[in-house]
């Protein structure tokens, strides 16, 4: 029991932060920031807008991409580590905020930049089980809530926004969400994490070493496991931390950067909105066109890594 792709959407905030803009507050350089992350922009949400805020516009988005109604669907998973509240979950808020009258269920899934695969995850699960008909995924992060910016080297590397995509179960076995893979290992979870005042805490060489090793396991497991090899898929959408992270996992797996969908440069990263986001561009640009193959290698704080496998 499969699915497939029937709806995406994004949101990304009005304020557009330049490297620029960087300039003129810390000690840093376009060219100093360039050189490390590939990154030249990315959106900040303003100051009363809220993760809830931009999952909320992503997901009417989607829904009005694919000509439903949020009481057409059956469940809504949330891949977030920013929510302003505790509790309830972004999931719920969604359900609230769009109006859903079916009582159905909502969750958020803390995977931290790993998060939208641990949804594919679920969502894969719920179908495989038959439990639902139409699944929706939502990426929302507001990273700037976490930002040093006496810390040059972690402030430049985030940004905010959302994206959603809705799948719907399919008989087809090769198509929506194929096959994912999640893995976690706590014992690192020093490397990267946030602190008790709201900060991000990184290693950054340590962190990029495991990145570039952990996403091409993740992405050769999963297509050892589907019994294809690189030269069957049509696009990978890695995790959007550092073009530097997805020039090195492309060359160790052996896939041309031409066939990378990369949007660090505009994003910067967007954590558990990252993946969910490039799809949605890729999309609206014509980059990645219907029936084609797509791998999702991700790697985040936890640590944890994962792949996808999706034809959209």
């Amino acid at each position: 029991m499969g699915s497939r792709l029937i709806g995406y959407g994004s949101y990304l905030p009005e304020k557009v932060m330049t490297n620029q803009d960087f300039e003129k507050i810390m000690d840093t350089t376009d060219e100093w920031i360039v050189q490390r992350t590939g990154m030249h922009q990315r959106h900040f949400a303003a100051e009363n807008e809220t993760v809830v805020d931009m999952a909320a516009v992503a997901a009417g988005r989607a829904l009005e991409n694919a000509g439903l109604t949020i009481d057409d669907i059956d469940m809504v998973v949330v891949a977030t580590t920013s929510s302003e509240l505790d509790f309830p979950s972004v999931g719920v808020q969604v359900l609230g905020r769009l109006g859903a009258t079916r009582n159905q269920p909502a969750f958020d899934v803390r995977g931290a930049c790993t998060g939208y695969i641990y949804a594919l995850h679920c969502a894969r699960a719920f179908f495989a089980a038959g439990m639902h008909q139409r699944i929706m995924l939502i990426g929302a992060e507001k990273m700037t809530r976490f930002l040093d910016f006496d810390d040059r080297s972690t402030a430049v590397l985030f940004g905010d926004g959302a994206g959603a995509l809705i799948f719907e179960h399919s008989s087809s076995g090769y198509s929506g969400i194929i096959d994912t893979v999640v893995m976690a290992d706590g014992r690192e979870f020093d490397m990267l994490h946030g602190t008790p005042d709201h900060k991000i805490s990184m290693n950054g060489p340590e962190t990029y070493k495991k990145a570039v090793t952990l996403m091409p396991d993740a992405a050769n497991y999963i297509m050892e496991h589907a019994g294809i090899t690189a030269s069957n898929v049509d696009w990978i959408i890695p995790h959007q931390a550092n073009l530097r992270i997805i020039q090195s996992g492309a060359q160790r797996l052996g896939f041309p950067l031409e066939k990378i969908v990369v949007t660090v440069d505009r994003h910067a990263n967007t954590s558990g909105a990252s993946g969910v986001l490039a799809l949605s561009y890729a999309l609206d640009n014509g980059i990645i066109k219907k029936g084609q193959l797509i791998l999702y290698p991700a790697f985040g704080s936890g640590l944890t890594w994962g792949a996808a496998l999706i034809r959209v």
